[in-house]
């Protein structure tokens, strides 16, 4: 009995162990898959708060704006030795004095201030038609309905008449040379159709060009209040346009006769307004101004825009709101002569000058 009893115990106890044993494996095995479940969920909470912060980012950043398109010019920078225009006998209101190859402002008066181009316009309408017709010889016939309305507005013609018919090159020329209203039209219609259209052109060369402060209403420059520039970005115009082979020269031209026609047998002679004006002028120091444009409506007053050139540089003035024609060449000369780089010799003497006529006003 006592020894059944006893292998009876054992067994129990065998079998309690057994038991021990798989509970605590059992146990192991549970612990060890909350501890593997817990580490595998480790990198997707991770995951999680990083998504959740890129979010947050996402809707707290401001939207990225599309980037500024490409522009063909840069707006010049002042030099360090740039100088208010202050000068007593300008009768300018405004005017800049670019160094065209440095792309720098010399010096400035009112330069960046919205004023009225009047026919300084009609660089930009050269530029346009320039780029946009293959053949200057191509030909253009007027009618009464361009005509009869510049006559009606008292605009500055180059003289042609309805049932005309004139090659592009006489319109160019008569545009810039006599600054005249009926080769603005002509130009207009060849190149779009209409001035209107015409019109959108012109905005949209600005834009490419990367004037802000421009905005044309007309090809001539008649005036009205929202057609407006300022001497910089017509100093900017000049500069673009005298680096077209046809644009400078026909702004540089002296004079020129247009085609022969039924209307006009030996054609029209046409004489730049420009070297009319500079006539018996020259600038003190050296130099030679050698073209531009001209300008004028009653609002405006008298607007020029040239470029001189001097020891093999390039530079060009705007001028506007000056008193009279004549004196808006005094006023582009007093500019040139008083502010263009010049070796010491020269800017002495010009200095003194300049002191005498001071002295005199």
């Amino acid at each position: 009995m006592a020894g059944k009893s006893s292998g009876g115990v054992a067994v129990v106890a065998v079998l309690i162990g057994i038991l021990a044993i798989a509970v605590g494996t059992g146990a192991i095995m549970i612990m060890d898959q909350n501890k593997i479940t817990d580490n595998k969920n480790i990198p997707a909470v991770v995951e999680s708060v990083a998504e959740s912060s890129a979010v947050e980012k996402l809707e707290s950043s401001e939207p990225e704006l599309p980037p500024e398109p490409e522009t063909l010019m840069e707006y010049p920078e002042k030099a360090a030795s740039y100088k208010n225009i202050t000068d007593r006998p300008l009768t300018a209101d405004y005017a800049i004095l670019l160094d065209s190859d440095e792309n720098t402002i010399i010096a400035g008066k009112n330069y960046n201030k919205r004023m009225y181009p009047a026919s300084l316009t009609k660089v930009m309408t050269l530029i346009v038609a320039a780029e946009n017709i293959d053949d200057i010889h191509a030909k253009y016939k007027f009618s009464a309905n361009d005509i009869d309305p510049l006559v009606e507005e008292d605009a500055s013609r180059a003289g042609f008449s309805a049932g005309e018919e004139v090659t592009v090159e006489d319109l160019m020329n008569a545009a810039i040379l006599t600054s005249g209203a009926d080769g603005t039209v002509g130009l207009a219609n060849v190149v779009a159709g209409s001035e209107r259209a015409f019109v959108t052109m012109m905005n949209d060369k600005a834009k490419e060009l990367g004037l802000k402060n421009t905005h044309f209403v007309n090809a001539s420059g008649l005036h009205n209040k929202y057609h407006y520039s300022t001497c910089e970005d017509m100093a900017m115009i000049l500069k673009y346009a005298m680096d077209n082979d046809i644009c400078k020269k026909i702004l540089t031209t002296t004079t020129y006769r247009t085609s022969r026609t039924p209307q006009h047998k030996q054609g029209l002679e046409l004489t730049n307004i420009l070297t009319m004006r500079l006539d018996g002028y020259y600038v003190e120091g050296g130099g030679d101004i050698i073209g531009g444009k001209t300008g004028f409506t009653t609002e405006a007053k008298y607007t020029l825009s040239t470029q001189l050139d001097y020891e093999g540089k390039n530079y060009i003035c705007v001028t506007a709101r000056s008193d009279g024609e004549f004196i808006s060449i005094e006023d582009t000369i007093l500019i040139y002569e008083r502010y263009v780089p010049r070796g010491v010799q020269v800017a002495q003497s010009l200095a003194s000058a300049a002191d005498s006529s001071s002295a005199v006003a």
